[in-house]
């Protein structure tokens, strides 16, 4: 990996996310905002993508650290495919929301690097024309260059790996959330809308 990067991954941005967001259930009811209603809303919703990995042996990979807007983590030798997760949100009642607009988001991906020993390689798949499995078909349009949303649960192949040497791979993170929480003491099940299309889903690989 090299100095700069190095250097710029180092600083540690934990705690960054924010909690918070607002339920617009009162502007669309008409209810008057009250200090336990905003409460409640800002309980129930959190910038938290829960962003991890999931290998194709079902093995979960957590996040080393975040730093410039980069989610950072170590990939075990062998490992040629992983799933990006996390939470999702769905932009109902957005205007002009149609197509993939009405679809699950999970992250706005743009960069991903791989860092093998001292050779670093960006990863594409994710930008090619046809998307694959778990990304938006159409580019985010508001971004100057190209970045896709997932929906929660999207393929990464990663390529051609160096046998028996740990990775680490960075996503560069744009954009997430709100995303829905569960109150305590219930489930995903209680809850399927919070994340309707990822739970129990497996991608197509």
């Amino acid at each position: 990996m090299s100095g700069g990067l190095t250097t710029g991954m180092s600083r540690s941005n934990r705690g960054r996310y924010d909690r918070g967001g607002e339920f617009p259930n009162g502007a669309m009811t008409g209810a008057k905002s009250t200090p336990e209603r905003e409460e409640a809303a800002s309980a129930a919703t959190t910038h938290d993508a829960d962003l991890h990995l999931m290998t194709d042996q079902g093995v979960t990979l957590r996040k080393m650290r975040e730093a410039n807007r980069y989610a950072v983590f170590m990939l075990p030798p062998g490992v040629g495919t992983v799933q990006i997760m996390s939470r999702t949100v769905r932009p109902v009642g957005m205007p002009g929301a149609c197509g993939d607009e009405c679809r699950p988001r999970g992250v706005l991906v743009r960069h991903i690097k791989l860092f093998e020993g001292t050779v670093a390689r960006h990863i594409v798949m994710h930008l090619a024309q046809k998307a694959p499995a778990g990304w938006h078909e159409n580019f985010y349009a508001p971004r100057p260059e190209p970045c896709r949303w997932t929906d929660g649960q999207a393929l990464l192949h990663l390529g051609p790996r160096h046998p028996g040497m740990l990775g680490v791979l960075c996503l560069e993170v744009l954009a997430g959330g709100p995303y829905g929480v569960a109150p305590a003491g219930s489930t995903a099940a209680d809850h399927p809308c919070l994340n309707p299309e990822a739970a129990g889903k497996p991608v197509q690989q």
